[in-house]
């Protein structure tokens, strides 16, 4: 199996985007304006709209340096056409910021990779977070933001302002309002500079045209000048062109004042007509290129020597801005070159096609795919565009760069793509990895369809993908299957589709209970996954490996996989890529099970960032019950509830009837702790409703975990449940098929677990019974380290374990109970005395809830009940109101105690009910 990787784009992203395309030599510092933008700096928005020329960039490029000079740190993100696709966006949004604070945006890019949908709004909540938690004061230029027309990527950057930190601030230019500022205006957040002030006054006209450009114009040609060009900047700039080498500057302004509709069109003019045939021609090839280099330049305009031509044009001030320190890159200012474009199509059309096949062979050859794949189309040439798609695609998907190969498919013709069928492989590996397993299958059936008698490894890829779709969908009857052929001859395919191969089939393994096949498997592909690009293949032989190893009960070597698993992310991407959450959040899920609740919370948190991409459902399972359970530990039961919603939701949106289950099983069992046992069944009957009850496997078909688990969690919630209400023959009979199928399998971790599940239901009428069941399942943790497992069966379980340490104490000993060691019960009993402490607070263990008298809540309560009814998360509350994240916790568990509710949605509803919140 591969995976999400560390790519961040078609092509590494030059510095251009993220630096002001504005030079600082030659301009009128617009202090008035500067000091408007100090008096706003505290507001999360500023807007400096207005039509082209008018110096939006130049003014927010000095805004730039003023804030620099007090200590912001600012980034700089120059928007163009491909930031219509919101993961590039975003992706070029957090590059912006990492280069303004190195500490921010660790990992996000690699994680957007294999993101979509919702997911890219996890990943702008990941970074908030880490602007939050940084607390510095930052700033961020988005330049030309009227380039933006797509829906969902203006909706990302409305979330951000939503939750904006009070540390961050937003700088946009746009030639058109945003829709964003009307609401900020409402609420008094927005600073706002509007064509109107962007306008030159007469003094900053007269600076700019005698001091700047050192032309000697009498008052009158001053005032003249600045009448008819409304103080429009680029009006002025063009005018000096035009009035350098005048005799007689009067007579030029009064030869062009208000004889034409677009002043600046005709100063345009009049200074390309000014030029010599070969500047002329050099700039009129040229303006087809977004940005342009020495060698670009050469190769588009067919001029030898392209370095000395931008030199000569930058000489002579004709609108080049440079967009890196080192002068490497350039572009033409948009204004001009519109001009420039417009005069090309008139007086060349026919040159257009050639001039934009030459620079899409130009950037194809220098590695910037994205501009290759426009120029080509513009020059009409869809076939060669995906060409050049089509021949990157599988590196993409080798480098798990997800994201980026589907977003380069976009650019495309819909009926081309549609047509090959290599590309469309690419594509369902893609869309397999993103876990969009649908788009995936029809992909695979569109490439299937184009092969005509494919080659045998053309084959064999389809069935691996076939394979990895039926995995990430929890199947696993035909994986080995259509695996074998790859592992019988390793040898005679990449790296990338061996390393997938092994994966799958330890998938395979794991849920066919031969977990020493998993650990052979990984060892005998080991020099392949070490030469597969990326660190994901590698990562996940690990973490399967580390799965298997904890199913029988080898926490040390489970912990030594992951441990390695985290390195070899680490050293390919750094922390905080996929892979590496990914690996850290199995280990700590293991550290969970050794009771270190604090490495654990924070390792699964970053994790949890993964969303609906995090990983097969064992991974997620895994992660979305143990974060729950932590939750529930701190007091934080409405978290652990949401928590355990979200991942239902995950599952219905992947349909993964396992993962569903899991969530199931956690919310009964916290539902029945704090005494709401109608909220149990409920949950109980909605996953037999769903999923129907699962029957014991029979001794004619093969073990499958797959199905052993959702099982599982069935008798799991039944006993709970069943227990919860007094039935305690029931319970015990579910509990003890539960034990018999995990000691069948053989599944020792569930027999473990099972045999903790017994032992609660049998306490209630015998505790030395309870004893003697749970007594092997003490002596195993004691031997292998494990904790949670036994202490997370509740009160009844912390009876038997304080049984079982006095017992040690005094010398009583229960028959046939093998002596323990007394200090390991110790710390079961200590743990379990934090865990009954937290479940005390609560509610009473069984019965109905508690009823709650209404009791009033007070002005702060009521105000964050309003925030909670427009769904804002606890880090927005804190930051609304200036208050810690904790203090913010806090006032929640109030709330909830005092309407007598468990979570937000219940919260809302009671108090609606009460007439608190409209």
């Amino acid at each position: 199996m591969s995976g999400p990787g560390e790519g961040v784009g078609d092509q590494p992203q030059a510095s251009t985007k993220f630096e002001s395309r504005m030079t600082r030599r030659g301009l009128v510092r617009r202090q008035r304006l500067l000091d408007a933008l100090a008096t706003g700096r505290t507001n999360p928005l500023t807007v400096i709209h207005g039509p082209a020329g008018f110096g939006k960039s130049t003014l927010a490029a000095q805004w730039q340096d003023q804030l620099r000079s007090e200590g912001v740190a600012v980034g700089w993100l120059s928007i163009d056409r491909d930031d219509n696709n919101p993961v590039w966006f975003v992706r070029d949004l957090i590059a912006a910021i990492t280069r303004a604070q190195a500490s921010l945006g660790s990992g996000l890019i690699s994680i957007l990779e294999q993101h979509s949908g919702d997911g890219v709004r996890a990943v702008m909540a990941g970074l908030i977070e880490q602007i939050v938690d940084d607390g510095r004061p930052l700033a961020v230029v988005i330049d030309d933001w009227h380039l933006i027309d797509d829906a969902a990527t203006t909706d990302v950057f409305e979330y951000l302002l939503d939750f904006c930190p009070d540390n961050l601030n937003v700088i946009v230019t746009s030639r058109t309002r945003m829709h964003a500022v009307a609401t900020l205006r409402v609420r008094s957040r927005l600073t706002e500079i509007d064509a109107r002030q962007l306008r030159f006054d007469r003094r900053e006209s007269s600076a700019f045209l005698r001091e700047m450009n050192a032309l000697t114009l009498a008052d009158d040609d001053v005032q003249a000048l600045w009448a008819t060009t409304d103080g429009w900047v680029a009006a002025l700039q063009l005018a000096t062109l035009s009035l350098r080498n005048s005799g007689d500057p009067a007579a030029v302004i009064a030869g062009f004042s208000g004889r034409h509709h677009s002043i600046g069109e005709y100063l345009a003019e009049a200074v390309l007509d000014s030029l010599s045939p070969e500047l002329l021609d050099f700039l009129l090839t040229t303006s087809i290129c977004d940005r342009l280099c020495a060698s670009l330049a050469a190769a588009v305009s067919g001029h030898r020597d392209g370095g000395a031509m931008l030199d000569e044009l930058r000489r002579r001030n004709l609108f080049l801005v440079s967009l890196d320190d080192e002068d490497v890159w350039y572009r033409y200012h948009h204004l001009f070159a519109g001009y420039l474009r417009r005069r090309l199509e008139r007086d060349y059309p026919e040159r257009v096609t050639e001039l934009n096949r030459v620079a899409s062979v130009w950037f194809a050859e220098h590695g910037h795919l994205s501009d290759a794949v426009d120029h080509a189309l513009v020059a009409g040439e869809p076939e060669r565009a995906a060409d050049l798609v089509e021949e990157r695609a599988m590196a993409f998907v080798e480098q798990s760069r997800m994201a980026t190969l589907l977003g380069l498919v976009d650019k495309l013709p819909g009926r081309i793509v549609a047509a090959r069928a290599t590309l469309q492989m690419a594509i369902a590996w893609a869309y397999c990895l993103l876990h969009r397993l649908d788009e995936a299958d029809l992909a695979l059936v569109r490439a299937r369809s184009l092969a005509d008698d494919p080659p045998a490894a053309v084959s064999v890829e389809t069935d691996l993908l076939a394979a990895c779709i039926d995995v990430y969908g929890d199947r696993i009857d035909r994986v080995r299957r259509l695996t074998a052929p790859i592992l019988e001859h390793p040898n005679d395919f990449r790296p990338f589709v061996v390393a997938g191969a092994a994966n799958l089939l330890s998938f395979v393994d794991l849920h066919t209970f031969r977990y020493e096949q998993v650990r052979a498997t990984q060892r005998s592909v080991s020099g392949f996954q070490e030469l597969n690009p990326g660190a994901f293949a590698p990562v996940y032989g690990k973490c399967f490996v580390g799965l298997a190893e904890t199913a029988r009960l080898d926490l040390d070597a489970a912990e030594r996989n992951y441990r390695d698993a985290v390195a070899i992310a680490t050293q390919n991407g750094g922390s905080g890529t996929y892979a590496q959450r990914l690996a850290a959040g199995q280990l700590g899920i293991l550290l969970y099970e050794r009771d270190d609740l604090d490495a654990a919370e924070t390792l699964i948190g970053e994790c949890l960032l993964l969303g609906v991409e995090g990983g097969v459902a064992d991974l997620m399972i895994l992660t979305y019950t143990t974060m729950a359970r932590i939750r529930a530990l701190r007091e934080n039961y409405s978290g652990a509830i949401e928590l355990l919603g979200d991942a239902r939701k995950v599952a219905g949106k992947l349909r993964l009837p396992r993962l569903a289950s899991a969530a199931d099983q956690e919310l009964t069992t916290l539902l029945v702790m704090m005494g709401d046992l109608a909220g149990a069944r409920d949950v109980v009957t909605r996953n037999q409703v769903d999923f129907g009850v699962v029957a014991a496997a029979s001794a004619d078909s093969p073990p499958n975990g797959i199905v052993l688990s959702i099982r599982r969690s069935q008798l799991a919630m039944r006993t709970k449940l069943l227990l919860a209400q007094g039935d305690i023959d029931g319970a015990t009979k579910v509990a003890a098929a539960r034990l018999d199928e995990a000691r069948a399998a053989p599944w020792p971790y569930e027999e473990m677990a099972a045999r903790v599940a017994l032992a609660e239901v049998v306490s209630v009428a015998d505790r030395d019974d309870a004893a003697r069941i749970l007594a092997p399942a003490v002596i195993v943790g004691n031997r292998v380290g494990l904790i949670r497992t036994i202490v997370d069966g509740g009160p009844a379980i912390a009876r038997v374990l304080g049984d079982l340490l006095d017992s040690q104490r005094v010398g009583r000993h229960v028959d046939d109970v093998p002596a323990m060691s007394a200090d390991y019960l110790r710390t079961l009993v200590t743990s379990t005395q934090v865990s009954a402490s937290n479940a005390i607070a609560v509610a009473p263990a069984h019965g109905k809830r508690r009823a709650m008298p209404e009791e009033q809540l007070n002005g702060r309560e009521i105000d964050i009940l309003k925030l909670l009814e427009r769904g804002m998360p606890n880090s927005a509350i804190a930051r609304g109101f200036g208050i810690k994240l904790n203090t913010v916790k806090w006032y929640l568990k109030n709330i909830y105690t005092k309407l007598g509710v468990t979570s937000r949605a219940e919260a809302v509803a009671e108090a609606r009910r009460r007439a608190l919140i409209d």
